[in-house]
């Protein structure tokens, strides 16, 4: 084999490696991309967190999320504790609801 042979298949090899699934996953997800998974909502309590029309309790109440429920966010987006939901996943179905959250009682997941 000579030498030319050789650097192909080192090369083949090394852009194999760099396109393999793992890494294609791995570069998916932009670093603002999040979501929120409630967890933190006391069942002995109302057990719900409002999603409102706007970053603040002043604002009406659109929704109620529970334990489990999930919302994908976009972290440039939030104010302080405040978080834009971009949708809302609610009893295993995804809502075309759009609301805001504070994000103390949920898990985030980059």
């Amino acid at each position: 084999m000579n030498l030319f042979s050789r650097y192909l298949i080192l090369f083949g090899g090394l852009a194999a490696a760099a396109l393999t699934p793992a890494h294609a996953q791995a570069q998916a997800a932009e670093p603002w991309e999040a979501a929120c998974i409630m967890r933190h909502l006391d069942p002995n309590g109302d057990g719900f967190l409002s999603i409102r029309s706007g970053p603040g309790s002043n604002h009406p109440e659109i929704l109620r999320v529970r334990n489990g429920d999930s919302m994908p966010i976009d972290t440039r987006k939030c104010q302080g504790k405040w978080c834009f939901a971009e949708s809302i996943n609610k009893n295993g179905q995804r809502l075309n609801q759009t609301g805001w959250f504070h994000t103390g009682w949920c898990e985030m997941i980059p």
